[in-house]
């Protein structure tokens, strides 16, 4: 009898301490959808999670989540996964001396599924199929990817791209021909 009341009590000490413990819990933000590198977070790219507190553990506190808004990813976002500050880009992602450039890029004129954010490329201004080869030689303007669109009906992808500011009119322009070709120079978050 003493050892079922003991067992009683020690069972109903333990719930007890498990239920306090479970009680610790701390409000974070983890993603809701996924965000690609280089989008601004809008409030729906964010829900509140909350877990144990864990000191191994550095998510942003939800009660940050306002002056989060409109911050850059500067990864890829995955949902379910919990949002530290070393996933949200500090500045701009363009550098001093660069322009942002929209590139349409009709199919098979780049490796769409190797480009992502940070690769080093080159920009080369293609003729027009029924346009006569030239003799000169092809310029071509070296980028650095900011952000890869989705293929459209045609399967053209747009391609954000940062570009010294001397090269971005004419980067522009080539774009606007609609016969621009890009190559890929190197992979890597510049």
């Amino acid at each position: 009898m003493v050892v079922g009341v003991l067992c009683v009590v020690t069972g109903g000490l333990a719930f007890s301490w498990m239920l306090q413990s479970a009680g610790d819990r701390v409000e974070v933000l983890a993603v809701a959808r996924d965000v690609p590198v280089g989008q601004e977070l809008v409030a729906e790219d964010l829900t509140v999670a909350a877990l144990p507190a864990d000191p191994a553990l550095h998510p942003i506190l939800a009660s940050r989540k306002k002056s989060l808004i409109g911050r850059r990813a500067s990864t890829d976002l995955k949902q379910g996964s919990l949002l530290t500050s070393g996933q949200l880009a500090t500045g701009s992602l363009l550098r001093d001396g660069e322009d942002l450039v929209a590139l349409t890029i009709e199919r098979g004129h780049a490796p769409i599924d190797a480009l992502a954010p940070g690769d080093e490329v080159k920009v080369v201004s293609a003729p027009a199929a029924d346009a006569e080869a030239s003799k000169d030689p092809v310029a071509d303007i070296k980028a650095r990817v900011v952000k890869v669109g989705r293929a459209n009906a045609s399967g053209s992808v747009v391609v954000q791209v940062a570009a010294a500011s001397s090269d971005s009119s004419p980067l522009a322009a080539q774009s606007a021909s609609g016969h621009v070709s890009v190559v890929l120079v190197s992979k890597g978050r510049g």
